[in-house]
């Protein structure tokens, strides 16, 4: 029964992460058409991917961030870590129990982007906010997101993941996954770009959308069904 609850959630919310997942696409295209610091952002990123296929694969760092990510999630929770394991390919924790939040968290919250975001306070903070800085700190951000978006995508695509189906199912792991991502790039572009980034706005956008959608399919299948019965 749970479980179906959790599917019936996600069924019911997944226009939500079509919908923001747009209002994403065209705030990011906004952006990268106004903002040099976005360039970095990108340069950042491709940087990775550059690396990733001609130098190193980063598997172990990310194997790493993956298993660290579960542990902390659970020690948040107040449970148990009874064991961590970090190899080249794969790894593993044990805990004494665990929720759907901390199985899922690895694929949420990129650890290594987190960090940096922590560090560049504290540098922000100490006057190390010139231009150069900021564009530096942009590039490096967008390294680090695209590590964390394609590790994500390729776990999820390449192996049998038992994550998935220990927090609820398929269909539930994989709209958190997606949800979650969104939200954290929303609230992300919205520190660095409060001036262009409403988040109030983009929550009511999506809000008014998800209504009008299901609205939608409620008349149109109550119309069929009525069309059904009269003949």
């Amino acid at each position: 029964m749970k479980k179906l609850l959790k599917i019936l959630i996600s069924v019911l919310l997944l226009p939500a992460v079509f919908y923001g997942f747009k209002e994403l696409a065209f705030l990011g295209w906004n952006i990268i058409l106004n903002f040099k610091t976005a360039l970095f952002f990108l340069g950042g990123g491709a940087l990775y991917l550059l690396m990733h296929f001609y130098v190193y694969n980063f598997s172990r760092p990310y194997v790493a961030a993956h298993e660290i990510t579960h542990a902390l999630a659970a020690l948040f929770f107040g449970y148990k870590v009874k064991c961590v394991k970090i190899n080249k390919d794969s790894g593993s924790v044990k805990l004494d129990e665990y929720n759907a939040a901390v199985v899922l968290a690895p694929y949420v919250l990129p650890l290594y982007f987190l960090i940096f975001a922590a560090a560049v306070a504290i540098l922000l903070y100490n006057g190390y906010n010139t231009e150069l800085y900021k564009n530096i700190y942009a590039a490096v951000f967008g390294f680090l997101f695209v590590f964390h978006v394609f590790h994500t995508i390729k776990t999820l695509t390449e192996t049998k993941q038992p994550d998935l189906k220990m927090a609820g199912g398929t269909i539930f792991s994989l709209f958190c996954i997606l949800f979650f991502n969104l939200l954290f790039a929303v609230i992300f572009l919205a520190v660095i770009f409060p001036e262009r980034v409403s988040l109030l706005k983009m929550f009511w956008d999506v809000f008014y959308s998800v209504v009008a959608f299901w609205q939608k399919v409620i008349n149109y299948s109550v119309a069929h069904v009525i069309e059904f019965f009269k003949l």
